[in-house]
């Protein structure tokens, strides 16, 4: 018992039964079993945080200056919240919040600008590397654009990538390389529908590109949320998907019948139906969505 953490209050009464025990991390009196230790079902669920309420869990939030936006979900899963610093969606988990404080990809974004900060030569270094010459000075920031010449193409890029985009794994010029999704720039939320498939289909993009690849496919558009930032999307992406799994609802598609992948993202229209999905997506977010324009 004591390797698990647990100190006994009482003489031992058996391996089947309960045996009233203080747990040495958090001081909390639960009934153990000895056999279920002896089985590795030992752990504390205080310590795990499976034993908070949801109120108990927002006055963790609150105090991280963090606004949870969905009720509690577990310890271990994702929470949609709103950051009470800079206003920007995430999904951590209430673990992290209780043993780390304050957590927001936007904030952590900004120190690690900080901690980039590079040297004229660094910086133009960097540019270099993806074949980029720049055109202005350095801008002294990691975030702020810099145009530059793509070396490959000729091409003019204004505004120019940033040096944080640069030194990770995007960058470079849009006309020479795919690109993924850049979690820094404009982006949109989505439901299209398959009537072939009868099933709908979420996610988000920063193009209207995956729209037309939807389209081309026989998807039809029905409803579209804007974002400042692609990162606040998808984080109600990643909320959304966790509810409708929590729901009992399967995925309704095969990667293979995906040209353009996202099949993750799908649900067949008899397992959960648009207007509950939608309705959903407007209470997360807080607002109906965007008029869609004729295609």
């Amino acid at each position: 018992m004591l390797q698990w953490g647990w100190d006994p209050l009482e003489d031992y009464p058996g391996a089947g039964k309960s045996w009233s025990a203080r747990c040495t991390h958090c001081g909390i009196i639960k009934p153990k079993k000895l056999a279920h230790v002896q089985k590795g079902r030992g752990g504390c669920t205080n310590c795990a945080g499976r034993d908070v309420s949801d109120e108990d869990a927002r006055k963790i939030a609150s105090k991280a200056e963090l606004e949870p936006l969905v009720h509690y979900p577990g310890s271990l899963q994702p929470w949609l919240c709103r950051c009470m610093r800079c206003g920007h969606v995430g999904t951590p988990t209430y673990a992290k919040i209780r043993s780390r404080g304050h957590q927001c990809w936007s904030c952590r974004s900004e120190k690690i600008a900080d901690t980039l900060r590079l040297s004229n030569e660094e910086a133009i270094a960097s540019m270099l590397e993806k074949a980029l010459d720049p055109l202005v000075p350095y801008p002294g920031s990691t975030e702020i654009p810099w145009k530059a010449r793509c070396m490959k193409c000729e091409r003019i890029l204004d505004p120019g990538p940033t040096l944080h985009n640069i030194r990770g794994s995007q960058g470079g010029c849009a006309g020479c390389a795919e690109r993924g999704i850049d979690p820094a720039k404009p982006g949109y939320l989505y439901i299209v529908v398959h009537d072939g498939h009868q099933a709908l289909k979420w996610g988000i993009a920063n193009s209207e590109q995956r729209l037309a690849q939807h389209l081309s496919q026989g998807w039809t558009p029905v409803a579209r949320w804007n974002f400042d930032l692609t990162r606040d999307a998808w984080a109600f992406e990643r909320q959304i998907k966790s509810w409708v799994r929590a729901q009992g609802v399967p995925k309704a598609l095969t990667a293979d019948q995906m040209k353009y992948r996202g099949h993750t993202e799908t649900a067949y229209l008899a397992d959960t139906s648009l207007e509950v999905l939608q309705s959903y997506i407007m209470s997360v977010t807080g607002r109906s969505p965007e008029p869609l324009q004729a295609t």
